[in-house]
């Protein structure tokens, strides 16, 4: 139910919910916990600005939905935005406001897309928000988490922390490396123009291989143990 009556797409400072417009809202509701859920650790801490597509929803359905992804997420939601062609600055404006008064943790945000010949370095974790595109490359010495499609490389746990991962809504790389293990893409891409479904997937070390697994609970549990 989840997987076609909510998909997701990412841009470069937030997340557009698509939602099915013929669904109860009811059985709509509950298939965006589910989706929100499913995904709890990959969204962990993350502040977005938020679109919803697909259906006119009053300010009380509106208030669920949002109630629903944040009672099943550590998201923080920074406002909803309604589309029109002043949207890409809303979101820059609200996302950038609101990051800008974080206080420094353990990780740190960079926002846009990265594109061919660009390299993103970092002492701490990160969490892109938008795409790796192919010929980019983010190396960190913490985990990566990319809230967009990743075709290029990406190199978490630099320093040799096999406890870290990378994770991203659509994880395509031409080259994904977690400490001292790396994996390639079968199909070296030197560009691509092609959309993927998105398809949340988490890698990380365990005995000794790399594992790329969709997120589910499950799966979790089986990286933290």
């Amino acid at each position: 139910m989840g997987r076609s009556a909510v998909t997701l797409k990412s841009n470069p400072y937030g997340l557009i919910l698509n939602l099915d417009p013929g669904l109860p809202f009811e059985e709509l509701c509950a298939a965006v916990a589910e989706k929100f859920h499913s995904s709890a650790a990959f969204f962990k801490n993350a502040k977005l600005a938020l679109t919803f597509r697909g259906r006119v929803l009053t300010q009380e359905q509106e208030s669920r939905l949002i109630e629903a992804i944040v009672e099943n997420s550590s998201l923080e939601i920074i406002c909803v935005v309604d589309e029109d062609k002043g949207t890409e600055e809303y979101y820059r404006k609200a996302v950038t406001h609101s990051l800008e008064k974080k206080e420094e943790g353990d990780g740190q945000f960079y926002r846009g897309t990265l594109r061919s010949g660009q390299v993103l370095e970092t002492e701490k974790s990160v969490v892109i928000i938008g795409d790796v595109n192919p010929g980019a490359q983010v190396v960190s010495k913490g985990s990566i988490v990319i809230l967009g499609c990743c075709m290029g490389n990406i190199y978490a746990g630099a320093a040799g922390d096999r406890s870290c991962f990378a994770a991203a809504l659509t994880m395509k790389p031409m080259q994904v490396r977690i400490a001292d293990k790396a994996a390639r893409s079968a199909i070296v891409k030197k560009t691509d123009t092609g959309e993927y479904p998105v398809e949340p997937m988490i890698v990380f070390i365990k005995d000794d291989h790399l594992k790329v697994k969709p997120i589910t609970n499950d799966t979790l549990g089986e990286y933290i143990g």
